[in-house]
Order: C-alpha cells, then structure tokens, then sequence
C-alpha cells in the first residue's frame, strides 16, 4: 500500500517495471493467476495512476492486489481508501481490464467478444460485478466496517484501452454497472474522474482510513448472518422429522457445551454419523441457521461443487447477498488452509459429506508445488487438521459408505486422530432414520448386497419400486414415464469420458459422451449451453433431465425416480456369486492410479454405485451393459413368488 502520489511516481515507464517486481514477489507461485498477469500490472497500472492523479487524489492511499478476508485465493485488483465528504472511511474497489471492446449477453448474464485469451465459448463476468464482490467481501467478513453509516464502499471498472462505443453494452447490465464501468477516452475518463471526485474529498489524507481497513479483524457481518439465518431454518425449505430434530437438538447442545467458558476445553469435534436420506445436509443447515442467528461466526463447507452450489442459490441466499458473499459462507475446504492465521477462529465450522475432504488441501489447480507439498507432508497438515485450527467447534457430517472418488481422504477415525493431535474434546452422533427410498430400510440393505456381498431377491414395498430395463431407451422411457409426478434423473457409472469442448458454443454441435447401441447422451455439461445447465447446476434445474448425472454431480441430492446404469466397471461373476469391480474399465484415471498402488481402491467403484442406487425417493430403474449381469438383476427384482435366491 502506498499513497496515490507515490504510486503516480511508482508507475512512471521508469520505475513501473521495479513496481511489477515487487508485486510478484509478493504473490506465490500457487496463488499467481496466469502468466499475462505481469503484462496486466504493466499496461493497467499507469493507466490507473493517470486517472486518480486527473482527479486530484494524490492524498489517498491505494492496496494493490488486496486480498479481502473469504476471498480465498482471489485478489481485487486495487483499493483505494480515503474518506468522504462526510467525514465517513470510503474505499473503493476497482477492477481493470485491458479490454478493447465487449459485449453484454443479456441472456446469459455474461460477457463476450472480448478478444483475451481466456475467453471461453461461456464468457466471463462482468468486470464491475467482480469489483462490487470484493468490496462486498469488505462489508460483510471485517469488522467495523458492516454499517453503512460508518463507512461509505463501492466499486468501479476501469476498461482504459477501450472507448465508450466499444463497451456501451456493458453498461445495460444494470444501473449499478452504467454508472460505474468506465472506458479509457476521453469521455471514459471525465465520467470516471467525476465519479472519483464526487466520491472522495481529495483535501483528506487516506493513511487513516487505510490503516483502519488493514488492521480490522475479521467477522461475519449482521447482514449476512441475519439472511443466513431466516433461509436455513426456515421449515417450508428445510424441513426436519422429529428424529431430525432431536439430534439437531443433541450436536446444538453439543457445540453449547464446547463454547461455555467453563468447559474444559472450549473447543471439540463432533462427528455426526448417516447414511444415505438420513438427513445430513438438512440438520446441518439448520445448524449453520441456528448459530447464525445467535450472530456467532460460523460457516458451512463441503467439497461438493454441486451441493455448494445448490445452497447457496437456496432461496435467492446468493441474490440477497451476491454470489460472491454467499459462496464464502456456503465454502469450499480450500479456503481455510490459512485461516485461522489470517483471520482467527471461527466459532464454529460445519462439514458436510466430511468423507469427502482429501489428504492435503491443493491452493490452484490439480496439485500444489513441490515445495508447498514437501511442506505439508513434512508438517502433516492435511485438510482436516486446517479446517480444525480454523474453529473451536468442528462439525463432521460423513457417510464412510459414500466416500467413492479418489480425493476421498477422511474417516471417523482420522477425525479422532485430530481432536486428540489439537486437544479437542471428540464426540460422535449418529442418524439413523431413513428418509430416502421412500423410507426403506429394506432397499438400503438390498442395495449393500447387490454391490459388495450376496445378491438378494428384491418386491416391491408399498412407498419404493424397483424395476430392471432391457435396454437403455426403455430405461429412459420408464424412468421419465409422463403421468408419474416429480423430478427424475438418468445416472451413470463412470465408465465414459467425461470431455470438455470449450470452442463450441451450442449443444447440437457437441459430440455426445454415452453411445450404448443406437441410444446416445451427454454427460452434465462442463458449461451452460442453449438453456442446458453447467455440471454444478445440473441436478437442481430441472433441464438436467437431458444429460446423464455422475457420481460427482448427484452425490448429495434425491429425485423422485432416477434411472441407473451400470456400466462394464462393476459386472456379475456367476463363480464368485457377487459383482466384481473391473477398474480398467473405468474412464475416472486418478481412481485408476490410486487402485494401482492399493487393490482395496476398488471399493471406491462399489460406493460409487451405492450412492447413485440411493438417490430416488419413489422408484429406482436399474439396466447393465454387461448381458450377465443384466440377466442377474432380471432374477432378483421382483421374480415370480415361489422364486427365490
């Protein structure tokens, strides 16, 4: 940080490139963007210096690539600080582009024809929007800053290679982006001068106000908390059984317990047994609600991006408060690999599907530095043990039974290991009350069976049916039977290459993923098409009907009837009597190298199906590739009376 005069001076031709040294000095290579940004600093910043300097700011301070709290990884580009006219801090965010022109996709709510290389077939956000999240960030996660009256917050885009005609679409996104995106003419830049000036007193010093941003300790502001708090317990949305109930009532009275004062040890982790329709996610919300309203810091995580998704579009959470805002408090497991050094503990932490939170937290990307992994190995700080030093309360919500990609790393015992490795007290509660399945206890031990033991016969219950198809075109017909009620589902084991084809732009010219004969499909799209939802989006819209979901998109969710196919990878062995894993034939590589080093990996597969069978509330229609184990299954579903197996 530095003041607007010394950073004029800093981004003269120079002295701009020691300015770019230092700020990629101060970014590791795990957090840096992409290799333009160097380029980026180098053409934006003087541009930016031109613009605060033609409105007289001199007297202001200015944060490069500012980092605000439950940003994760993300950096605003700038921030400026100084005060109002008033008297009140006001800081400012501003996003820069280099864009020489853009296009507003009022359909999509994306921006195109931008020319950067970035640029994919889906588009990008638009640059203000980017801006307002992070000054959101900074109004809803620091302290004494969450009130208007006490601090005034905005946000900017400075596109300065453009003109106003190349970027006038930009501005029909909304009264907020028309009055704050700026072009670099002539026009451009008195709009964005005036929009300063009017902004800031530029007689006011911004060292004050600066320091009172960088100094603010983190916390969850009464907005956030509040909104949180009327979605997540609201029972028209989320409701809970009696059973439910009770044991919400137990983990609450658990994490009182570990927050008085008096307790031995004020903190814990508390282990929330289920398996599938027991509940999990809805008490855990609940939980987030409960504490939320209480205005204790708490936050909910889990490392399913659809799930994730799914909650934080919950009743408009993310529209009420931005998505940015509501994603950093419905939170992926990345961001607290230093959370707690930057920002202290949170009161509680809520993990949801908790088997799914792998060995050692990776910050960008596919895998960390060799450096930062030497690090981590050498310190044994996995992922569990971070999201542990980032609360006093850890709730783990788990199904050891659904743990089925390669990533899947926690079991009830290591989080016994890191209660006693942080000295927290270590409890567990289990749900056993089945709601899924049309409540059959039945279906969930027949489905156990048939994946990793001795087949059974199944009938039919009155609340849950099972049925086989012939052939892929029948399962689809019977699975999305026009005069049955309620949301259906295709599902797959993953036995298909699941590929990305960023350059077109519309489903009918996509390559279909699934062929099985003459029938063809695709899986949940990588990114939204023609109306067709993104993977993240795929089980809650219900245009989702028209692509196959995988174990990575449906684990978490229920629909009224879904349809399965299991694939070559899990097929009948009549001499060994039970279904064999066949991991080659598998398209999931990373499960494939992790089952090399251990043949137990092939477990994995087993699950994986075990929670796709698990996902309806009213019927289930099975069919197999294989013709053996297709002819299994037509034994034991629903055979004549006097049959048995």
């Amino acid at each position: 940080m530095a003041s607007i005069a010394d950073f004029v001076d800093a981004t003269r031709p120079g002295t701009i490139g020691a300015l770019v040294e230092k700020l990629a000095g101060s970014i590791s290579a795990d957090q840096r963007r992409n290799s333009g940004e160097i380029g980026s600093w180098t053409a934006s910043l003087p541009a930016l210096a031109d613009a605060l300097s033609a409105a007289r700011l001199q007297r202001l301070w200015i944060g490069l690539e500012y980092r605000p709290y439950q940003a994760g990884n993300s950096r605003a580009d700038a921030v400026i600080a100084g005060f109002s006219r008033d008297g009140r801090p006001t800081y400012l965010v501003v996003e820069l582009k280099q864009w020489q022109h853009a296009n507003w996709d009022t359909v999509n709510e994306r921006v195109r024809g931008t020319g950067a290389s970035y640029e994919r077939a889906y588009g990008l956000s638009h640059p203000y929007d980017q801006a307002h999240d992070y000054s959101q960030f900074i109004r809803n996660f620091t302290a004494g800053l969450h009130n208007e009256n006490d601090a005034v917050i905005g946000a900017a885009a400075y596109l300065h290679n453009a003109v106003e005609k190349s970027i006038d679409s930009l501005r029909t996104a909304g009264p907020q982006q028309a009055h704050a995106t700026f072009s670099g003419d002539p026009d451009g830049r008195e709009r964005f001068t005036n929009f300063l000036t009017a902004m800031f007193d530029p007689d006011q010093s911004g060292s004050t106000a600066w320091d009172r941003l960088a100094r603010a300790r983190y916390e969850q502001g009464p907005t956030l908390l509040d909104t949180a708090a009327h979605i997540f317990t609201d029972p028209s949305q989320y409701p809970l059984t009696d059973e439910q109930r009770e044991v919400f009532g137990q983990i609450q009275n658990a994490v009182t317990r570990a927050m008085n004062h008096t307790a031995d040890r004020e903190q814990a982790v508390i282990v929330v047994k289920g398996g599938p329709g027991t509940g999990k996610t809805w008490i855990a919300v609940h939980l987030l609600g409960a504490n939320a309203r209480a205005h204790r810091q708490v936050s909910y995580s889990t490392n399913s991006s659809s799930l994730r998704n799914a909650l934080q579009k919950s009743a408009g959470f993310n529209k009420l408060l931005g998505a940015r805002n509501a994603g950093q408090l419905i939170t992926s497991a990345r961001i607290y690999h230093d959370f707690a050094e930057r920002t202290g503990k949170l009161d509680l932490l809520i993990v949801d599907e908790a088997q799914r939170l792998e060995e050692w937290t990776v910050l960008r990307g596919h895998q960390n530095s060799r450096a930062r992994q030497d690090y981590l190995e050498a310190k044994n700080i996995n992922q569990l043990f971070e999201l542990k030093k980032s609360a006093k309360v850890l709730v783990l919500f788990i199904d050891e039974d659904q743990a089925s990609t390669f990533k899947d790393f926690v079991t009830i015992e290591r989080a016994r290991e890191i209660a006693e490795r942080t000295g927290a007290s270590f409890e567990i509660l289990e749900l056993t009350e089945q709601h899924r399945s049309g409540g059959s206890e039945a279906y969930e031990a027949w489905v156990d069976a048939l994946v990793d033991g001795t087949p059974a016969v199944w009938r039919d219950e009155a609340n849950f049916s099972v049925s086989v198809a012939g052939s892929p075109e029948e399962l689809e017909e019977t699975v999305f039977d026009g005069s049955a009620e309620g949301d259906a589902r295709l599902l797959a084991g993953f036995c298909w290459d699941w590929r990305e084809h960023p350059k077109i732009d519309t489903v009918h010219k996509l390559p279909f993923d699934i062929e099985i004969g003459d029938w063809k499909k695709h899986w949940n799209l990588h990114k939204a098409l023609d109306g067709y939802p993104e993977h993240s989006d795929w089980a809650r819209k219900p245009s989702g009907k028209e692509q196959v979901g995988s174990i990575f998109t449906a684990q978490g969710f229920e629909f009224a009837r879904v349809g399965v196919i299991v694939g070559p990878d899990l097929v009948w062995n009549h001499t060994a009597g039970r279904m064999k894993v066949d991991i080659e034939a598998s398209r999931y590589k990373n499960l494939k190298r992790l089952h090399k080093k251990s043949k137990q990996e092939e477990a994995r597969i087993r699950n994986q199906y075990r929670v796709l069978m698990t996902r309806a509330m009213q019927s289930v229609v099975l069919y197999s590739t294989d013709p053996e184990t297709l002819a299994m299954l037509r034994s034991i579903v629903n055979p004549p009376a006097d049959v048995t197996v």
